[in-house]
């Protein structure tokens, strides 16, 4: 059955929900209802989605957005009697799916961004409870549908703290993979070569082109095409969590490695031209925000030296020896 079928099917099945409300003892609509029904078994089908449907959007009827003032403000011209009843369906039923298709709880999947530029931190509450922790220049994009939670992350790093849902499962799309959440709390950050996955509560499973693979609670994996799946063994929580208290957390990471961390946050260019240094290890806890704190530290920890060259250049040399 093609799609196009499949919403005509459900635009009928708006028209005779909305003419059965309005003469629930009516013996003609009955039966003209029942013939309808008959005709075809998706008929049943659809009317069923409708009524979900529109048990769904009840609690709209107290919110306010553009889209459902704009549509409470219509008034359409006059017309004849005979043709009024009739008119008055297809209006409604233009009205019940504008406001499903508007609304933010909408089952076309029109998709709401959300993005923070560097240094920023932000926190969104999703409509079913669910939210989203973003780091430091991140984009995510939200598509709720009637059947199913999506949110695919852009760029960047996000926190998911998700209510689970048999009924509606909760996605995470990020480069070639997707995320099913089964009842979770956990980290997904978007790095350049690969995916990072951490898992803080519950269980995900993470489905890809070869395969899927579950992580539980305190697991967290790697995932890049060339690679596969790269096992990063048990959840650091300090680790996992320091981002999210404005903090950056280091445990013998690589010099290049802390800087690219650094620089996620800042703008400014840190240029890093001696090879011989990029593997110095870092240790410590910084504050994300501090620059020239986190750049101090780096050089009262290791043998460089910190050279400003511009406001948003930075250059990090070894000290010679003598």
């Amino acid at each position: 059955m093609s799609a196009q079928s499949t919403q005509a099917m459900r635009d009928q099945a708006i028209v005779w929900m909305l003419k059965l409300r309005d003469m629930p003892n009516d013996t003609d609509t009955q039966v003209a209802f029942a013939d309808w029904l008959a005709l075809n078994p998706q008929h049943l089908v659809a009317y069923q989605q409708v009524l979900a449907q529109w048990a769904w959007i009840e609690p709209l009827k107290q919110q306010h957005f553009d889209a459902r003032e704009q549509a409470l403000r219509y008034r359409p011209a006059k017309v004849t009697l005979r043709r009024r009843r009739w008119f008055t369906y297809g209006s409604a039923a233009v009205l019940l799916i504008g406001l499903a298709l508007f609304s933010p709880y909408g089952w076309y999947g029109l998709s709401t961004t959300y993005l923070t530029a560097k240094g920023e931190h932000q926190i969104i509450a999703l409509s079913d409870g669910s939210s989203v922790e973003l780091n430091t220049d991140s984009e995510i994009q939200v598509r709720y549908r009637f059947n199913q939670r999506q949110v695919d992350l852009v760029r960047g790093e996000a926190f998911f703290n998700v209510i689970h849902n048999a009924d509606r499962p909760f996605l995470v799309a990020v480069s070639n993979l997707t995320i099913h959440d089964i009842g979770t709390a956990f980290n997904v950050y978007k790095k350049s070569q690969k995916v990072a996955i951490a898992v803080e509560e519950g269980v995900v499973d993470v489905n890809t082109k070869s395969g899927v693979r579950r992580l539980n609670a305190g697991q967290q994996i790697a995932y890049s095409q060339d690679e596969g799946f790269e096992s990063l063994g048990q959840v650091d929580l300090d680790m996992s969590t320091a981002w999210r208290q404005g903090k950056l957390l280091f445990r013998g990471q690589r010099l290049a490695d802390v800087l690219a961390e650094i620089g996620r946050y800042h703008e400014v260019e840190i240029h890093l031209p001696n090879a011989k240094i990029a593997d110095l290890q870092v240790s410590g806890s910084f504050r994300a925000e501090q620059l020239d704190n986190m750049l101090n530290a780096v050089s009262t920890l290791l043998p460089v030296n910190i050279k400003r060259i511009s406001e948003k250049e930075v250059l990090i040399e070894a000290i010679a020896k003598r």
